[in-house]
């Protein structure tokens, strides 16, 4: 794992050392690591300072920044292509030759900024997902500066830390504006895909490199059998692309297709040679029925299969840190132990491990889910396909009540409930969460909720370049970046992903059966009752019941957060007050989560509640 920096002067002046170590200094994380300390690894020019934290080397060492006679790199990479291009001097080299258009040929996972001492630029790229993060600020004529973590940035003096309200309100809103947006004033994210390059005394240039093109989804013509084939093959090469070369490597186990796939081809490769896999699954506390994270009968056949993986049950530390808990003050997400990824890293990092691999992003590519594809075959006039896979799901009448909500308006629908004498549906997650909120922070806003494509074809396309797939994976990146750990994500390997979205999407629903070609992948991969589960859980259901367990908690904090100007100023805690005093007990809300049956508007409110204490937790520590 490696984090970067650096800064740029852009009215010519020379740039201090002195803020790169400050720089440094900020980055390195105080939890023990692989590889911590990092070797720092810097290089002074002129108006630029570029760093490179490698945790990676397991030496507190300094050294110079890579590079030719040409362009010095500050550089988080895992390059797959081209070959040539495959560490520093070959990207590099490619660079020289070809400046930003050689970035439409590069395949991995990266993050870096070269500047060429020949026309003094400097080029910064990010990978098409985002799984290495980039931070920058921008002033026009004055500065640049960047780095895998915010308060980087903040520690060179450069710049100064400010949250930015608003966009805590559209992180609670679910209204997100767009990939650049971050939780400060006046940083930006590089785009997932994006490159910008600038130069003292010329204006910034920008633009995309590689992005999922729209054009591909569904464009294949290809057979179920050959599509599996290359399928699997294409899945098993991104998983040991991933590997690191020594040490072991920790995995997500969630008893799911992608990650127990993941999870069995690392222990297939590694487990012969003596290198352990160890393996995290998110185990339910005391208010759930449910073992195993919910997926007991699918995580216990991977253990049986594959004897040789080293199973890590996780569970919630302290329930009432997890619901209060510290805050990582570069993000709205937990850092505390209590918390399920914190104790994943931290455990992982102890055991020698440097890399965790997830597997998310199968459900938006290789894996997709199925939605839209009736629909589709429904639009396009695929009558047969149609005809033949409603017979096949066993019952016609619940797969056209699957289709209602594409084809009729949501106003239609609550007439027609409310004449079956059914409950209305759910007002939606942003009217939900505005409820908490106090009217002048919300507006002006739109309370939608996006509007989702009819056919599979686009609505995979648009799950691919959402914001939601960006923001979960630098998520990790920036909470492992605390342990010396790098997260990787093989579902969301280039190559793989251009296939899965390339293939027709009738692939996808196959027989009565979503994920058919997936599930045909894995033949030989994945356990048979795991290949062929008709169901998944979600392994944060349980999350709401601790709000309600925690009530008395809550409640005294909350009276103290009323002293608190800012966040008095964007929450209506009369109303958080008046939520938190209606929940059911804890023991209902758990029947309710379990059985799918109960006061279920109380589950999303707990849930709303949640969010809104986390971003109170942030505002009190770090606002």
């Amino acid at each position: 794992m490696r984090l970067i920096g650096g800064f740029l002067h852009l009215d010519g002046r020379p740039a201090e050392a002195s803020r790169l170590l400050a720089m440094a200094a900020a980055m390195t994380p105080s939890a023990s690591g692989p590889g911590s300390p990092p070797r720092i690894v810097s290089h002074v020019e002129g108006p630029v300072a570029l760093l490179t934290l490698d945790f990676t080397s397991g030496t507190a060492e300094e050294g110079s920044a890579p590079g030719g006679d040409d362009l010095v790199l500050a550089a988080d990479i895992r390059l797959d292509e081209p070959d040539q291009a495959r560490n520093e001097a070959g990207l590099a080299t490619l660079l020289t030759e070809a400046g930003e258009s050689g970035l439409r040929r590069l395949a991995g996972d990266f993050a870096f900024a070269a500047w060429n001492r020949r026309d003094r630029t400097l080029l910064c790229a990010r990978d098409g997902f985002g799984v290495r993060p980039f931070f920058f600020a921008h002033r026009p004529d004055d500065l640049f500066v960047f780095a895998s973590l915010p308060r980087g940035l903040f520690a060179t003096g450069l710049i100064k830390r400010s949250v930015d309200p608003d966009y805590l309100v559209s992180e609670l809103l679910f209204q997100f504006d767009g990939p650049e947006r971050s939780l400060f004033k006046r940083v930006e994210r590089l785009p997932p895909g994006g490159w910008l390059r600038l130069a003292p005394g010329a204006r910034i240039h920008s633009g995309v490199h590689w992005r999922p093109d729209s054009a591909m989804a569904g464009s294949r013509r290809i057979g179920p059998r050959d599509a599996a084939a290359e399928l699997s093959w294409l899945t098993q090469q991104a998983v040991r692309r991933r590997l690191p070369a020594a040490g072991p490597v920790a995995a997500h186990l969630s008893g799911g297709m992608d990650s127990s796939a993941i999870t069995i081809v690392a222990a297939r490769a590694l487990c012969p040679a003596g290198r352990e896999v160890l393996a995290y699954s998110h185990s339910p506390g005391p208010f759930s029925s449910y073992r195993f994270g919910g997926n007991g009968p699918y995580i216990a056949p991977v253990l049986q299969q594959e004897p040789d993986v080293n199973w890590q049950p996780v569970q919630i530390g302290d329930p009432a840190a997890f619901v209060l808990p510290e805050m990582d003050p570069d993000q709205l997400f937990p850092l505390d132990a209590s918390h399920r990824e914190s104790r994943v890293f931290a455990d992982a990092a102890a055991r020698g491990a440097s890399m965790l691999l997830s597997g998310w992003g199968g459900d938006e590519g290789a894996s997709y889910r199925g939605g839209g594809v009736l629909m589709e075959a429904l639009l396009r006039g695929h009558w047969l396909y149609l005809a033949a896979e409603l017979r096949a799901a066993g019952a016609i009448r619940p797969a056209l009540g699957g289709l209602a909500p594409l084809l009729l308006p949501e106003t239609v629908r609550t007439v027609a409930r409310r004449l079956a004498g059914r409950p209305s549906s759910s007002p939606g997650i942003a009217v939900l969460a505005a409820g908490l909120m106090r009217a002048e922070a919300v507006a002006g806003r739109v309370l939608s909720q996006p509007v989702k494509p009819l056919e599979a074809r686009r609505m995979r396309h648009s799950l691919l370049t959402g914001h939601g797939l960006t923001r979960r994976v630098e998520q990790w990146a920036l909470l492992g970046a605390r342990y010396g750990m790098a997260a990787g994500f093989p579902m969301l390997d280039r190559r793989l992903v251009e296939f899965a979205l390339s293939l027709p999407s009738w692939l996808f629903v196959s027989g009565g059966w979503s994920r058919r070609v997936f599930r045909d992948a894995m033949e030989g991969v994945l356990p048979e009752e795991l290949r062929w589960k008709p169901t998944k859980v979600d392994l944060m259901a349980e999350d709401p019941v601790h709000v309600a367990a925690q009530r008395p908690l809550l409640a005294r904090r909350l009276a103290a957060l009323r002293e608190r100007e800012v966040i008095a100023g964007l929450f209506d805690l009369d109303a958080v007050a008046a939520w938190l005093a209606d929940l059911p007990s804890a023991d209902i809300l758990a029947r309710t989560i379990e059985t799918g049956q109960g006061d279920w508007p109380a589950v999303e409110r707990a849930g709303s509640l949640m969010r809104a204490f986390r971003v109170m937790a942030y505002l009190e520590q770090h606002g």
